[in-house]
């Protein structure tokens, strides 16, 4: 029997399915409730335990990213939210028993969420019924849940991002939900622990009995139900490749990354924290591409100060080790939001008042953030990049911020690094249009082609029903690369990528063909980047034939034509 679903973590896997069932109903018809102060005095325990739940979390050995620590620590918030806490205990004291305070709780803040035409808002909602269904646990008696046996692959109809959070490595080897997007945390976790994950898989126990075992190909999106003794050999066998190529290109990973004829492209890392470096290291990145410090303000009821931002941006030039850290200044609107910030909501977001726009309207703010930059730089090879930049006054404005900034650095006798680059995002039209004129005035691009392709194409990324027109390989987007590159070069600057794009090895031949200088990814797909640069001549694609190019599948079926 075959099940189809939507590839979100490519791989092949074998295993036994365990599936996830959380029966709150069944518990709840059960509970018996007792008097008011009795529910009261049970939801504050419940508290307590759940809470001390997370701290056991993020002080465990599990080795949390930066990603899934900073959602558990929004769980603690949420956990401890003033509104939250006393609409359950106001509930609660009116005649409800604790489970069903904290279900109408959560249904509050739900239908709250519901009334915000917001995508990233209303994917929070998850994170609001994954905290409640903690407390439920423990009011009902209901146990945490934990693996079966050793290679398993997990079937839910979603799974909490605590839970994912928890889930030992080296025992799931996939998972596989029901429901879920490429923007919920329960998904974000499951890419840094490099699950093979699918969503959109329609797939319960009386398809398959538990302990059953299947075969999971996330790169066809298909799951084999039942499978022969000559299938699961097969896929054994391609499961065994996989991991002997992940050992090799580990082998590998440090070194360069140089194509056949002689020309060199940086790999580098697109991190979120300090902590990100190790792996980064370890895959052999060379540096940082993008350093997304916006995960620092969106993790904090406060701004950060110079000095916790200083010792962050310091600690990342260390351990790069003489290779350049590129920080990007605060990019937040969107899709990201920040608690400190209090900004209004928008009815477009994406449109709105976002990245360099906020930060030279609180200058300040965006200053502080700009001197532990330069202070990092006396610590390792760094550079500023602005992201979300239309204008040249943009540009200009930051310089003039830069240049404020040293002189205060100085008048105060603190070291500063004064040989750091100032770059731009360019990640707009606007921007692509006025390349040739913005690259006189810094010291690189970074092309970011997820806002790139949003914009030029006019399509909402997060939208499923116009996610099909979502694609770098559209030519007006192969154009804009080839201008953005084009205009660098003319000027005499390098150009780097941090989108998505960069690390799509079908992408590769036409990146080298363009004349990319460096290419910025996750840290986990360095290790096959830098392989296929090795085995490619820089000009083995023939650019005029890629941008005589008119249709999207023209583009790809050509490129193609390199990965045979």
């Amino acid at each position: 029997m075959l099940v189809r679903g939507n590839v979100v973590v490519e791989g092949v896997a074998t295993g036994k399915i365990q599936f996830l069932h959380m029966d709150y109903e069944e518990h709840l018809r059960t509970y018996t409730a007792g008097d008011t102060e009795t529910e009261k005095e049970k939801y504050q325990q419940a508290l307590e335990l759940a809470s001390k739940d997370l701290e056991r979390l993020l002080a465990s050995d599990e080795g949390l990213s930066e990603s899934e620590r900073g959602i558990m620590e929004a769980h603690q918030m949420l956990l401890e939210d003033v509104a939250f806490v006393e609409a359950i205990t106001e509930y609660a004291g009116s005649g409800m028993s604790a489970p069903k305070a904290v279900l109408q709780a959560v249904d509050d803040f739900k239908t709250m969420f519901d009334a915000i035409d917001d995508p990233y808002l209303r994917e929070r909602q998850n994170d609001m019924v994954d905290v409640g269904n903690r407390l439920l646990r423990k009011l009902l008696n209901i146990p945490e849940f934990s693996i079966e046996g050793e290679d398993v692959i997990l079937c839910a109809k979603d799974i909490e991002p605590s839970i994912m959070a928890g889930l030992p490595e080296k025992k799931v080897k996939a998972v596989l939900l029901e429901s879920g997007s490429k923007t919920s945390h329960t998904v974000i976790i499951a890419k840094s622990k490099g699950f093979v994950t699918m969503v959109g898989v329609e797939l319960n126990s009386e398809m398959a009995a538990q302990g059953e075992e299947i075969i999971v190909d996330a790169v066809k999106g298909e799951i084999f139900l039942q499978p022969s003794a000559e299938q699961l050999k097969d896929f054994r066998k391609q499961v065994e490749q996989q991991e002997e190529e992940h050992a090799y290109l580990m082998e590998r990973a440090q070194l360069p990354a140089c194509t056949r004829d002689g020309k060199e492209v940086l790999v580098a890392a697109n991190i979120s924290s300090p902590e990100d470096m190790e792996k980064a290291c370890e895959y052999g990145c060379q540096g940082v591409g993008l350093f997304r410090t916006e995960f620092f303000f969106m993790a904090s009821s406060r701004l950060p100060s110079e000095e916790e931002q200083f010792q962050a941006y310091k600690s990342v030039a260390e351990q790069a080790k003489g290779d350049l850290c590129v920080i990007r200044t605060l990019d937040i609107g969107g899709d990201k939001h920040c608690d400190c910030l209090q900004l209004e909501e928008e009815e477009n977001p994406f449109l709105g008042f976002r990245a360099i726009r906020i930060c030279l309207q609180s200058k300040d703010m965006f200053k502080t953030q700009i001197r532990a930059i330069l202070r990092a730089g006396v610590y390792g090879k760094v550079g500023i990049m602005i992201p979300m930049v239309t204008m040249l006054s943009e540009i200009t404005e930051t310089r003039k911020l830069i240049e404020e900034a040293k002189v205060e650095l100085q008048a105060e006798r603190i070291p500063y690094g004064e040989d750091v680059l100032v770059g731009i995002m360019v990640e707009t039209p606007a921007s692509v249009i006025m390349a040739p004129v913005f690259a006189k005035y810094v010291d690189f691009f970074s092309i970011g082609t997820n806002d790139l392709v949003q914009y030029t194409l006019a399509v909402d990324r997060g939208n499923q029903t116009v996610n099909y027109l979502y694609d770098y390989f559209n030519p007006a987007v192969v154009q804009s690369i080839h201008r953005v590159v084009t205009a660098a070069h003319e000027a005499g600057i390098w150009v780097g990528m941090c989108g998505e794009m960069a690390g799509d090895r079908l992408a590769l031949p036409f990146l080298l063909a363009v004349g990319m200088d460096e290419l910025s990814m996750s840290a986990s797909q360095a290790p096959g980047v830098k392989e296929q640069i090795r085995s490619l001549e820089s000009g083995q694609c023939s650019l005029e034939k890629i941008l005589q190019c008119s249709e999207t599948e023209e583009v790809r079926s050509y490129l193609k034509e390199f990965l045979k």
